[in-house]
């Protein structure tokens, strides 16, 4: 099959998907810039009829989600934070009102192109774009107290204590595996150092009785966002929502907003800081996150538990996702940056045992 032909086929089974929207007349304009996901995510106008102009929507290819996953949850939950005034993209429905197509075992959706721009660490409007990422997770949680839909919960393997387990698990295979020996050094410490602290926090945090739960965003993070002078303008990639306290959440909201340093032209997000969080980041995420949904009684002192659970996890798929996931080897001629990396993630249980108390005083 010539390479032609080869493109034709592609636009028949687009075109087949488009018509199953209900669509007939759309243009595709390419591929979205989109670092989070390597599913299709395609920028396509629809024409409108009688000459009017056309409306962007970005095609994309649904996430996988857990085997017999019951997927109208989400599409239940996202339209009523829509309805609490969430900035959510809306969806294209079929002629017969469903908001996905299926071809296959392929599904799709058609979300409306959103305004705004992307975080960048080194935006002169970082901090303010901080407190609103803050601002807005406590509106989606207190949205979510409200929920009556059914609720959805990830199977008991997914909860919090089997990930981060998992993940462990997942480094120190790698550590046992890698011909690099300062690299298996490094990851075996790393994974030391957390198996020391993590029955700990998880006990802690399972003490405290009360501490709210309801359907979160399940991952809030600054490539999910997009921002203008009022603050978050949309958000995006409710895949993962689902059952859970909503602690969890606010430890991986303050890990990502003031842990990382988020870079538009980076397919690698490096730690913000040498050692730990920037504080100030941490500050005004969590008072703008206090000031709409302040915590209930000994919440606060469980937070630095909380960021002590998800911060493997979050590192794993950040600062050292080049480590785990690279379809390629590691470059020997990069080792010292990995490693560079890996020493801030080896110091990150005893600096968080330390600020521990700070932290939760940050949130009030």
């Amino acid at each position: 099959m010539d390479e032609h032909n080869e493109e034709q086929d592609d636009l028949l089974d687009l075109n087949e998907v488009m018509h199953a929207f209900g669509v007939s007349r759309w243009h595709n304009l390419g591929s979205t810039a989109s670092l989070a996901s390597e599913n299709l995510n395609l920028l396509v106008e629809i024409e409108g009829s009688e000459g009017q102009g056309g409306r962007r929507y970005v095609l994309k290819e649904r996430a996988e989600g857990f085997l017999e996953e019951d997927s109208s949850h989400r599409y239940a939950f996202r339209q009523f934070l829509s309805q609490a005034g969430i900035p959510l993209p809306s969806l294209w429905l079929t002629p017969e009102g469903e908001p996905t197509v299926t071809i296959g075992e392929n599904s799709f959706e058609l979300q409306e192109e959103v305004d705004g721009e992307r975080f960048s660490t080194a935006d002169p409007r970082g901090l303010e774009w901080v407190e609103a990422a803050g601002a807005m997770l406590a509106r989606i949680h207190q949205a979510s107290r409200r929920y009556a839909g059914p609720t959805y919960r990830w199977p008991s393997e997914a909860h919090i204590g089997g990930v981060v387990q998992g993940y462990l698990n997942l480094a120190r295979s790698e550590a046992e595996e890698s011909e690099i020996a300062a690299v298996a050094a490094a990851l075996a410490n790393w994974c030391d150092a957390w198996e020391a602290v993590l029955p700990a926090a998880m006990m802690s945090i399972g003490a405290v009785r009360g501490v709210p739960e309801f359907h979160i965003h399940g991952d809030y993070h600054a490539l999910n966002l997009r921002f203008g002078p009022q603050g978050v303008t949309a958000v995006l990639n409710l895949d993962a929502s689902h059952w859970e306290k909503r602690i969890i959440e606010l430890a991986y909201g303050v890990f990502y907003f003031s842990a990382l340093a988020w870079q538009q032209d980076s397919t690698l997000t490096r730690p913000l800081v040498k050692r730990g969080f920037d504080p100030e980041r941490a500050r005004r995420f969590l008072e703008a996150y206090g000031a709409i949904y302040p915590p209930v009684p000994q919440e606060a002192v469980i937070l630095g538990d909380a960021l002590l659970l998800v911060s493997p996890i979050a590192t794993m798929n950040g600062p050292l996702e080049d480590v785990f996931f690279a379809s390629q080897g590691l470059d020997e001629m990069l080792i010292d940056d990995v490693m560079e990396r890996l020493v801030w993630a080896t110091s990150l249980p005893e600096w968080l045992s330390r600020v521990r108390r700070s932290i939760g005083e940050m949130w009030r």
